[in-house]
């Protein structure tokens, strides 16, 4: 059986880390935040700003992966 210091112990940890992991979590979510505006600042010129000599293709799929990925940072509360 654990000693009541040991638990203590083990609970102190067990805050001390969770405190960590939400610090964390706050800094990837203020990360999420500047991505999801570099990716509406750029959506537009990948739409509309690129001249016609670039391969249509890869365009395309530029764009449709911006889009999806400012659906995915919208989505993330």
């Amino acid at each position: 059986m654990s000693s009541r210091a040991g638990l203590a112990g083990d609970f102190e940890k067990l805050m001390s880390d969770a405190t960590h992991l939400a610090d964390e979590n706050a800094g990837l979510r203020r990360l999420n935040a500047q991505m999801l505006g570099v990716l509406q600042y750029v959506l537009p010129i990948l739409q509309e700003g690129l001249p016609a000599t670039v391969d249509f293709d890869w365009t395309k799929e530029a764009v449709e992966k911006v889009q999806n990925a400012i659906a995915d940072a919208e989505r993330d509360p």
